[in-house]
């Protein structure tokens, strides 16, 4: 008597095919690499605004003077409130030796900055750090850093718009739109209110998206 081998059968196979399926589906919502991907974002603009906020502490610790005060309009004393978009010269990252005397002055090219500020120059940044998105005339408004500091207090805060529903999530705990300051720049920066009131609609409107801000409370 011959051995018969035997197979699967066609509704067996579709069966297995169909679990398969199941399984990657499964796999993928739970990874949802869209999100890792807006996980990722979030997490370089956190330690990109720490490094910026970092270099700002430096360049204010040796020459007792924010990178802003070195400009004719803001140069009156380190009292005064500043907030600006990173690519704005009195930030420090970018530069330009045509401006002398305009702090707010914007400088960004496709590249990033076209020269390098105090902070560059001062050496508490490196040149490479102006060639991030932030610093590119391409970036939405949505995606820059925000640089913030209050009237007669020394903190000085980098804020950026969250990309990752996680982050997003925790809006109870993000700066709100209700408390943003217009001052030259579309939006405004946050004031110090440390709560978000409701989950903002749009985040890519800055009149409704919250912030995280470094440092965090």
């Amino acid at each position: 008597m011959k051995n018969m081998k035997k197979g699967f059968t066609l509704i067996e196979l579709l069966v297995v095919i169909t679990l398969i399926g199941i399984l990657a589906i499964a796999v993928l919502s739970a990874l949802n690499p869209i999100e890792q991907i807006n996980k990722a974002r979030d997490a370089r603009k956190r330690a990109d605004s720490s490094q910026l906020l970092k270099a700002i502490d430096r360049y204010f610790a040796s020459n007792e003077r924010f990178p802003w005060n070195n400009y004719t309009d803001y140069a009156s004393g380190v009292g005064l409130e500043w907030a600006a978009t990173a690519e704005m010269i009195g930030n420090g990252v970018c530069g330009d030796t045509t401006v002398t005397d305009n702090a707010k002055a914007v400088n960004p090219d496709a590249g990033g900055c076209a020269e390098g500020g105090y902070l560059v120059t001062t050496q508490e940044l490196k040149k490479q750090f102006g060639k991030r998105d932030y610093f590119k005339s391409s970036v939405l408004i949505a995606d820059k850093l925000y640089v913030f500091k209050p009237e007669d207090d020394p903190s000085v805060s980098v804020c950026f718009i969250p990309n990752s529903k996680a982050t997003r999530d925790t809006a109870d705990d993000l700066i709100p739109p209700t408390t943003l300051k217009d001052l030259d720049i579309t939006g405004g920066l946050p004031t110090g209110v440390d709560v978000c009131a409701g989950m903002p609609t749009s985040w890519s409107d800055l009149d409704e998206a919250c912030f995280v801000c470094i440092p965090e409370e």
